[in-house]
């Protein structure tokens, strides 16, 4: 018996883990008219090799949304050391995206579905005075939070439960619905602010910064902290506060279980 081998099957597959600053970009996904991380990354590619090579990401992030370990998958037509591939996508990328690391996986890694989750994070400036510099990474808020009546609310958010109340496009048929597990969901304040550090096996699209914008709200006194458990059970967007900026919000990192990316 002859054993036949797809000429897919023998291209050598690369994970990337790429950091990017949102602001320039329409999102992570490549879209015509507009520039985009994946874009961006598929153009490096085609100047290294000359041919195209489509980049799959591990998730979507929007427009002006940064990422500091986004991770994704590419077949390539033929074997490169990792660090030489990850020089010359680097001489090749936009000065606010770059690839952090290259490492070659297992021809069955896919960046997306072989994840376990996601970690995130979305950072307030609190300062009286307008900021002048940096505006686009962060949300600057003119008054104090309620820090404590923050982290109640944020309490009543982890574990798995329907986060239809903060998915911006409820029409969405979705495959798996709208229940997702957030394992932890912290409030660090640090000075001049507070980062919400948010993780979990999945998020619906605007997830986060729908979280982010109904804590603040809780934050500035508009919501009772109790009330979080009402805005979950409704299953209804326009239970829950506004969509925070997306320039204050950060894939930190995607999480992969162990033994899935080789030795």
């Amino acid at each position: 018996m002859v054993l036949v081998v797809s000429h897919e099957a023998r291209m050598p597959t690369y994970l990337l883990t790429i950091s990017y600053d949102g602001g320039n970009y329409a999102g992570w996904q490549r879209q015509d008219g507009s520039e985009t991380v994946q874009g961006c990354l598929e153009r490096a590619f085609m100047t290294i090799f000359g041919e195209p090579h489509a980049v799959y990401g591990a998730g979507r992030t929007d427009a002006g949304v940064h990422a500091l370990r986004q991770c994704a998958h590419v077949r390539c037509p033929r074997a490169m050391a990792p660090d030489i591939l990850q020089r010359a996508l680097n001489g090749n990328l936009p000065r606010d995206i770059l690839v952090r690391a290259v490492r070659e996986v297992p021809a069955d890694f896919h960046a997306r579905f072989s994840a376990a989750g996601k970690r995130y994070a979305y950072r307030f400036l609190t300062s009286p005075l307008r900021p002048v510099f940096g505006r686009g990474y962060f949300w600057w808020v003119s008054h104090s939070l309620d820090l404590d009546a923050m982290r109640e609310a944020a309490g009543q958010i982890v574990g798995e439960k329907d986060f239809a109340s903060f998915a911006s496009n409820p029409g969405y048929v979705r495959k798996h619905g709208t229940v997702r597990r957030v394992d932890h969901l912290h409030l660090v304040q640090r000075p001049g602010g507070i980062d919400l550090v948010i993780q979990g096996n999945g998020f619906l699209y605007n997830m986060v910064r729908a979280i982010a914008g109904t804590i603040y709200e809780i934050g500035i006194g508009r919501y009772p902290p109790a009330q979080m458990r009402e805005i979950i059970e409704a299953r209804d967007r326009r239970a829950a506060g506004q969509t925070a900026e997306p320039g204050g919000l950060y894939l930190v990192r995607v999480l992969y279980p162990p033994g899935i990316l080789g030795s």
